[in-house]
């Protein structure tokens, strides 16, 4: 890293003088173009960015700096006078140090025989329980409390899963399950809850710190077999909880502006900014604190963004709007842009269409990815039309998706996502600025250029709806094989982009570059039946993988 800090320092302090009314001419000459793109890529990748996660001071700087072009460049604040967006958004659930359950005068310990569930209240509770069952109601052939007296005031336990009669019966995750019950036993007069498992062919739930969950107004646990199995022995026992658990609220901001063209339509050109922090969370090196440049993810896309409004900064588009936006909190499950389409801040049905700039600089071979062209009639016949003969250029018709132009399809807007792919620097430190392909992102833009320009004659784009089977949504405590999909293949079965550390999917020896065709007895035939498969496997299993790796039909076992 220490090759390219001297620069960055130098790129820095030239940013931090320079008046931020200062406007500039232009030059798009290749070598120009390179030079900006680097000096943003090296400038938001920098060790003074800290990995610009949301919500810390990193990402002030970045917002910071992302303003700055955007003045300098031209382009209008979009939010009453501001650049700014600002929102807010809760970080993970952590447990304080009152956390106590015991019964009669034994007591468990905490974090080994229960756990305080995310969103419990926090509360100091002694009180009688009774055995609930599975606590469901509103099944014809299962009731719960039909049979069950004097219940009131009581804490209830009961199975957290479903009885197996009844699981075929619900489309809903466990998760959402357990707040179902959750709602029946406050209905029912319970003080607090505890969850229990003892079907003995399904795992423990895993209690996921950063669940987005409202707090409720009872306190929940989820307790261990032993603990199920002394309260069964004990029934008429009192028992005494205390639970502490809290989550920090956190100040996370977009950056836009925009060029007002007076037109009717308008076009959004955006990206996120924000990435790991010094990882944690969705770093694939687990257990590093070091910083997480994301310089491909998504210095890269800030970058092309920031390049494109200067493009169009004086280009003679006339007949479209442009709205260029910084999004923060991508990394967090997509916030900041579903954060801005829903706020109002500007109008939906004024927008054309949506192109997102994310993990626009590993280009190899002239290889990118166009995801959502199946989201409008015109994108196939523009891009064929537009794109330079030496792009390999791969398309995925879905609107959803994992950045984003997601946000913007479901307000039925036509979006492409603009990628190069996932590469072994992906979510580590290793995501540095010295790796960037810029004279491919360069040729990226131009081909978003030729779109834009094009596109500028003609009337509105009709929208079109994608097929998006059940199986998008993942079970809260359903397996993970630690993998990230091709989404771009379209070749039958799945293929694997990226293997994630220490996970079973490479602890079993799977690869990049491998097409998993079946897991068990189910047949992968593309990503929708892949997880599909997934939703049949339990943790602590094994499963059978059947993958092609270079023309070769191989067999793993993974321990999930």
């Amino acid at each position: 890293m220490k090759k390219y800090l001297v620069k960055t320092t130098l790129i820095l302090s030239l940013f931090f003088i320079q008046p931020l009314w200062a406007q500039v001419t232009f030059d798009f000459s290749e070598q120009e173009v390179i030079g900006r793109l680097m000096e943003d890529v090296f400038t938001l990748a920098s060790e003074e960015m800290e990995g610009r996660e949301a919500g810390t001071k990193g990402e002030r700087k970045a917002a910071a700096y992302i303003k700055s072009r955007m003045t300098e460049i031209g382009l209008n604040p979009l939010f009453n006078g501001s650049y700014y967006q600002e929102f807010t958004f809760d970080g993970p659930w952590t447990k304080g140090d009152e956390n106590f359950f015991r019964v009669n005068t034994t007591t468990f310990v905490a974090g080994e025989d229960f756990h305080t569930m995310p969103g419990s209240a926090n509360a100091l509770l002694q009180a009688p329980f009774v055995d609930v069952g599975y606590g469901v109601k509103g099944f014809e052939e299962h009731n719960d409390y039909q049979d069950l007296q004097d219940i009131d005031g009581k804490i209830f336990v009961m199975q957290y899963y479903l009885p197996e009669a009844l699981s075929g019966q619900s489309e809903l995750s466990p998760l959402e399950v357990a707040g179902q019950k959750i709602q029946v036993a406050k209905e029912k007069g319970a003080k607090g809850v505890i969850f229990i498992n003892t079907s003995g062919n399904r795992s423990d739930p895993r209690i996921l710190s950063r669940l987005r969950i409202e707090r409720m107004n009872i306190p929940v646990l989820f307790a261990r077999e032993n603990v199920a199995n002394y309260l069964s022995d004990h029934p008429e026992a009192s028992i005494s909880i205390s639970t502490d658990i809290n989550r920090q609220t956190f100040t996370a901001v977009n950056v836009a502006g925009y060029l007002d063209n007076q037109a009717e339509k308008t076009l959004v050109i955006g990206g996120h900014y924000d990435h790991l922090g010094y990882g944690g969370m969705g770093s694939r090196s687990p257990g590093s604190e070091e910083i997480h440049y994301g310089a491909d993810d998504n210095a890269s896309g800030v970058a092309g963004m920031l390049e494109t409004a200067r493009y169009f900064s004086d280009s003679g588009i006339d007949n479209h709007n442009l709205l260029f936006i910084a999004f923060s909190a991508e990394e967090k499950g997509l916030l900041g842009s579903r954060n801005f389409t829903a706020s109002g801040a500007y109008d939906m049905e004024r927008i054309n269409y949506m192109f997102n700039l994310d993990m626009i600089g590993r280009m190899e071979d002239h290889n990118l990815m166009l995801i959502g062209t199946g989201t409008s009639p015109v994108w196939d016949d523009l891009i064929e039309e537009v794109a330079p003969d030496h792009f390999n250029i791969r398309k995925n018709p879905s609107g959803m998706g994992g950045s984003d132009h997601t946000a913007f399809y479901l307000e039925g807007i036509p979006v492409i996502f603009f990628f190069t792919g996932i590469h072994d620097d992906y979510h580590r430190p290793g995501d540095t600025p010295d790796k960037i392909n810029y004279q491919g992102t360069a040729e990226i833009l131009s081909l978003v250029y030729n779109m834009v320009e094009t596109l500028d004659g003609k009337g509105r784009l009709d929208f079109t709806a994608t097929q998006v089977p059940d199986s998008r949504r993942r079970r809260s405590e359903g397996v993970t094989l630690g993998l990230m999909p091709d989404h771009a293949f379209d070749g039958t079965g799945l293929k694997v982009q990226a293997v994630i550390d220490e996970r079973p999917a490479q602890a079993a020896g799977l690869k990049a570059g491998d097409v998993i065709l079946r897991i068990n007895d189910m047949h992968v035939e593309e990503i929708s039946t892949y997880m599909e498969a997934l939703r049949e496997l339990e943790k602590g299993e094994k499963a059978t993988i059947v993958v092609t790796r270079d023309d070769e039909e191989l067999v793993f076992e993974v321990d999930l």
